[in-house]
C-alpha cells in the first residue's frame, strides 16, 4: 500500500533565566545561549494508520506536557493521541521542562510556547505528507561508556567508566526518500547520555545531538531533516565530556555515522503504519519507617536554612527538594500500604517494518540489546519517551546498587521501582514487538 511522510521542525530555545535541568546546585538560570534548541517530527499515513514521532533537543517532559500536546495534535490531525511519539534527546543544557526536585521550577510562559511549537510542528509535518519510500540502515559508532563503576571502588558503584560494561556501539537509522529517491528526512537513534556538559555549565546547548544533527545537515547540503531519538542510554555517560569542544566532536562522530548507515540503508517494503500500547503495574519499593523519614525532613530542612542564610541558591533549592520527598515518602509510610505499585506504560509504533519502542524512563542499555536481538527487523528501543518516570535499572543493577539505583529516584519523586520491574517490563514488551517465546532469563553484569 502507498506511504506518505512529512517533516517539519522548530526552534524550541528558551529565553534567558529560565533554569535548566539535570545537575543540581545550579545556581542560577541559563545565562546564555551557547547553541539552539530544536524540536522535529515525521508524520506517516497509510491510508489506513497514521503516526507521529518527534524528537527534542529537551531532558525530558512532564506526563501533563505529554499529555496536552498529543490532545492538541490529535484534535487537529485525527491521529489517535497514543499514535505520536514524543523522545526527548535528555540534554542537560536545556530547560526546566521536566519538574525534578531540587532543579528549578518550571517557566509557565516558555512551556505554554513550546507546546503550541511541538503542536504546530506535527500539524505541519501532516500537512506536508508526500509518497515516501523508506530504508533501514545500521553503522558502528561509540560515544559513550557504562558509567556504573565497581571496580576499584572499594566495592561500592559509583558514576566512572566501566570500560566492560556494556554498551549499544551503533545508530540505527529509518531514511525518508521522495519519488525520485532523494532523502529528505533521517531518523537516527544512538544511546548516550546528554551530559558532554556539566553542571557547571549555564549555557543552553543541545548537546552532541545538537552537534550531530548539524553534522547530518551538513553533510546532506541541507536536503535532509536531521531527527535524533535517544536510546535507552540510563548508563551510559560521554566518553569524552566537560567542554563544547567534545561535545561537538561527539556530534560530528555520531552524525557522521548516521550519514554513513544511511547511504548504505536498505529498502523496506510494504508493510503497514501501526500503533499500540501496553500499560503495566510495577512494583515499587518501600520508603523508610515515619520516624526516619521525619528525621530526614529536619536534617534537610537544617540544610536548606543555613544555604539560604549563606545566600546559596543552588545548594538551598536542593535541600528544599530533598526535604519535599521525605515528606512524600513520610506521608505514603504512614499509611502502611503493602502493595505499592505505578503505571509504566510501554509503546511501540510501527513504520515499514521498522519498530520503535518507547519507554517512559532512564531505562539502561541491557533492555535495548537484549529486545535488539531478540527481535526479527529493526527495532528501535528508546527510553525518555512520553514522560521519564524514574530510572529503570535491571534486577541485577539492585545487588550492586550505585546512582540509578539508590539515589536518583528522589529527584523524580517517586520510590524506586522495584528488581521484579524488569521481568514485567520485558514481557510487555515482547509483546508489542510480537516475540512469541522470549528468552526472559534475568540479566547479569
Amino acid at each position: 500500500m502507498p506511504l506518505y511522510a512529512g517533516v517539519c521542525e522548530t526552534n524550541i530555545t528558551p529565553p534567558l533565566g529560565v533554569w535548566m535541568s539535570g545537575y543540581a546546585f545550579r545556581p542560577s538560570g541559563c545565562v546564555a545561549v551557547h547553541d539552539e534548541l530544536h524540536a522535529r517530527a515525521a508524520v506517516f499515513d497509510d491510508g489506513h494508520d497514521a503516526v507521529a514521532i518527534v524528537g527534542m533537543d529537551l531532558i525530558g517532559l512532564d506526563l501533563d506536557l505529554v499529555e496536552r500536546v498529543r490532545g492538541e495534535a490529535a484534535a487537529l490531525t485525527g491521529m489517535a493521541p497514543e499514535a505520536i511519539l514524543l523522545n526527548a534527546s535528555h540534554t542537560h543544557g536545556g530547560p526546566s521542562v521536566r519538574a525534578y526536585h531540587s532543579m528549578g521550577a518550571r517557566d509557565a510562559a516558555y512551556t505554554d510556547v513550546m507546546v503550541r511549537k511541538l503542536v504546530g510542528i506535527i500539524k505541519q509535518a501532516w500537512d506536508n505528507l508526500q509518497p515516501a519510500s523508506l530504508a533501514y540502515g545500521r553503522a558502528p559508532v561509540q560515544i559513550g561508556v557504562n558509567r556504573r563503576q565497581t571496580r576499584n571502588t572499594g566495592g561500592n558503584t559509583v558514576l566512572g567508566r566501566n570500560y566492560a560494561g556494556p554498551v549499544a556501539p551503533y545508530v540505527d537509522v529509518l531514511v525518508l526518500a521522495d519519488p525520485a529517491g532523494h532523502p529528505f528526512a533521517l531518523l537516527f537513534s544512538h544511546a548516550c547520555h546528554g551530559t558532554t556538559l556539566t553542571g557547571e555549565n549555564l549555557r543552553i546547548t543541545a548537546d552532541f545531538a545538537g552537534y550531530a544533527c548539524e553534522t547530518v545537515r551538513r553533510e546532506t547540503d541541507g536536503a535532509v531533516v536531521p531527527l535524533f531519538l535517544q536510546g535507552c542510554c540510563g548508563n551510559i555517560n560521554p566518553l569524552k565530556r566537560s567542554s563544547f569542544s567534545a561535545a561537538i566532536q561527539n556530534g560530528r562522530t555520531l552524525g557522521a555515522a548516521a550519514v554513513t548507515a544511511m547511504r548504505a540503508a536498505t529498502p523496506l517494503y510494504d508493510d503497514p503504519i501501526a500503533h499500540a500500547v501496553d500499560e503495566v503495574m510495577l512494583p515499587l519499593l518501600p520508603p523508610p519507617p515515619v520516624v526516619e523519614c521525619e528525621e530526614r525532613m529536619r536534617r534537610w530542612e537544617a540544610e536548606a536554612k543555613a544555604a539560604r542564610e549563606r545566600g546559596d541558591v543552588g545548594h538551598a533549592m536542593h535541600a528544599e527538594g530533598m526535604r519535599d520527598y521525605a515528606e512524600y515518602e513520610r506521608d505514603i509510610a504512614a499509611r502502611d500500604e503493602t502493595d505499592l505499585r505505578h503505571p509504566f506504560t510501554l509503546q511501540c509504533l510501527e513504520v515499514g517494518g521498522a519498530r520503535f519502542l518507547a519507554m517512559p524512563a532512564e531505562t539502561v542499555v541491557q533492555y535495548a540489546l537484549d529486545f535488539d536481538r531478540q527481535t526479527d527487523g529493526p527495532v528501535f528501543p528508546m527510553g525518555y519517551t512520553n514522560g521519564i518516570l524514574n530510572y529503570l535499572p535491571t534486577a541485577a543493577d539492585h545487588a550492586i546498587g550505585g546512582y540509578e539505583v539508590t539515589d536518583a529516584y528522589r529527584y523524580y519523586g517517586l520510590l524506586m521501582f522495584a528488581p521484579e520491574s524488569e521481568r514485567i517490563v520485558r514481557e510487555a514488551a515482547y509483546r508489542l514487538l510480537g516475540v512469541g517465546e522470549p528468552d526472559l532469563t534475568p540479566y547479569s553484569l
